[in-house]
């Protein structure tokens, strides 16, 4: 089968030669677009505190909900964990043309199921609402105003489908720049949106979703006009009875199941969050968005980069490279995700208030609430860091089922402990420690069977958490004692400047400690930064 076609065995093939940056280049280049990302994001969400009180900020919030919920349970994550490990293992072994007609089957199948769903969730977006409210009748006036504003959200996610088509065919071919700051020409025009039409009525939140509409069709556009040269050789393609296909569907499947179990969770979070306080969807929001900051910037950034180079390893059978390559991912994002999660634990109302709080519409109440749930989800940013790498590493050697049975875990298990602990009086925390508790399971069932599989298991892993654990404790000993001589109090310039400078002495300190100990993740790191500045240097001074 072309399937199991390798270099190896098939001495025709030609392997098609790597081009482009390397690894770390990649990774820094996609870290760098992530932060920007998730600076914009944050902007979008100072804008939504700053335009809508707390019940249209819940609406605007819970609009989103179900069409993310109809995107994530048709085609979500399964586009770019299916069509980027799949291109990129056939441009390994030289099969392009082959693959090329195989995924452009993909993409008019995903289209096309799409399109329809879009239309019908438009339609019918009142029903879905109503349904979802039967469980939150005290959450009449938010819902209803959400159903509104999700009229508009429903095509939306059509055009982003479109360009994640789109972000996953330009990283099979190592175009990460394009990929890297997309997102942020789409985050812009959010933020405009907001800015321009938001305010505290359905007509207002109804043009910002239009807005927000618009915005999408042009992140789709920005990254298929600059990514022409490959997203060109992609056309629709409606002969469907294809082997081929058939088989990049069902290996699309699981993926398709594990995504839609993460969008669940977040519907039944966002449930969950509705029985308390107004604005506390919103809180649950901001929370989920700082925490995901560190994961995104070192995790996400990485796996990017890592998993078509997986696939390819593991497609042309190096093994010994692809054990390699896991074991520098995982511990390249712990050594990073570790320390930034003990600094939110230790100063997690004074980070919301610094991201947040820019005027008096974000009370110190807003803060609070949303400072509890951040408390919950510390342990998150280190669980979720092994869970997103292990999973990316099954999706690029194909084998999809294990993250999904992990999915399965989790759909069952949050909800359950949520119940038990709001039920045992621990208020709003519950929703956040309940998604920890989750991550713990998930992650030992990931590494257990991974693992297994000892010619790509990562190593060395357990002497670098014992490192890491020292590093951490004596910067987390260090900002505790600046925290308690110098609080976050005054102006908002003076408290950005006070949470810096504790970040600045956190990171020097945890450094200074890693490279005692002979940390390679800091050595490394810091050598691939001085590299790209003297690159730099030199590119002007010959110019």
């Amino acid at each position: 089968m072309a399937e199991n076609t390798t270099v190896e065995n098939n001495p025709s093939v030609t392997p098609r030669k790597k081009k482009g940056m390397s690894f770390a280049l990649s990774a820094i280049i996609v870290g760098f677009g992530v932060i920007l990302v998730k600076f914009s994001g944050l902007i979008r969400d100072i804008v939504v505190s700053m335009k809508f009180s707390d019940v249209y900020r819940d609406s605007y919030i819970l609009a989103f909900n179900i069409p993310d919920l109809f995107y994530n349970l048709l085609v979500g994550g399964a586009i770019y964990s299916t069509i980027a490990p799949y291109l990129s293992a056939h441009l390994a072994i030289g099969k392009e043309k082959e693959a090329i007609k195989t995924v452009s089957k993909f993409i008019t199948a995903v289209c096309l199921v799409m399109l329809v769903c879009c239309t019908f969730g438009s339609l019918f977006s009142e029903p879905l609402y109503n349904f979802y409210g039967l469980f939150h009748k005290e959450n009449a006036e938010t819902i209803a105003l959400a159903a509104q504003a999700s009229k508009l959200l429903f095509p939306q996610i059509f055009f982003i489908m479109l360009a994640a088509l789109c972000n996953g065919i330009l990283i099979s071919y190592r175009k990460f720049t394009i990929t890297s700051f997309a997102p942020i020409f789409y985050n812009v025009f959010v933020i405009a949106a907001i800015f321009v039409f938001g305010g505290n009525s359905l007509k207002n939140l109804m043009w910002t979703t239009g807005g927000i509409l618009v915005a999408s069709v042009m992140y789709f556009l920005f990254q298929y006009i600059l990514g022409f040269k490959q997203t060109r050789k992609f056309k629709l393609d409606f002969h469907l009875a294809d082997r081929e296909f058939g088989k990049l569907v069902l290996r699309a499947v699981p993926i398709l199941i594990s995504a839609s179990v993460i969008q669940i969770n977040t519907v039944v979070l966002n449930g969950f969050a509705l029985k308390f306080d107004a604005g506390s969807v919103f809180g649950f929001r901001n929370a989920s968005t700082i925490w995901q900051i560190p994961y995104s910037v070192f995790v996400v950034a990485i796996t990017t980069v890592m998993t078509p180079e997986l696939s390819g390893n593991y497609k042309s059978k190096e093994y010994e490279k692809a054990s390699e390559l896991v074991s520098h991912s995982m511990k390249s994002a712990l050594f990073m995700t570790i320390p930034s999660a003990a600094f939110i634990a230790v100063l997690n109302l004074d980070v919301v208030k610094a991201i947040y709080q820019w005027s008096s519409s974000y009370t110190d109440q807003n803060a609070q609430t949303a400072a509890t749930f951040l408390l919950g989800f510390c342990s998150a940013i280190v669980t979720a860091t092994v869970i997103h790498v292990f999973n990316q590493a099954f999706y690029a050697i194909g084998k999809n089922w294990f993250p999904l049975i992990a999915g399965a875990i989790g759909l069952f298990v949050n909800p359950v402990v949520c119940s038990i602990l709001i039920s045992m009086g621990a208020g709003p925390l519950s929703l956040s420690l309940a998604y920890s508790f989750t991550n713990i399971c998930q992650m030992i069932m990931l590494s257990i069977a991974y693992c297994r599989q000892k010619e790509i298991a990562p190593h060395g892993i357990l002497k670098f958490l014992l490192k890491s654990a020292v590093c951490v404790a004596v910067m987390t000993g260090v900002v505790y004692l600046v925290d308690r001589f110098f609080p976050a109090h005054g102006g908002k310039i003076t408290q950005l400047a006070i949470v810096a400078v504790k970040g600045g002495i956190a990171l020097v300190v945890y450094f200074a400690m890693a490279l005692i100990f002979r940390m390679e993740e800091a050595t490394y790191w810091i050598a691939k930064i001085k590299r790209m500045f003297k690159k730099g240097s030199s590119k002007k001074a010959a110019s």
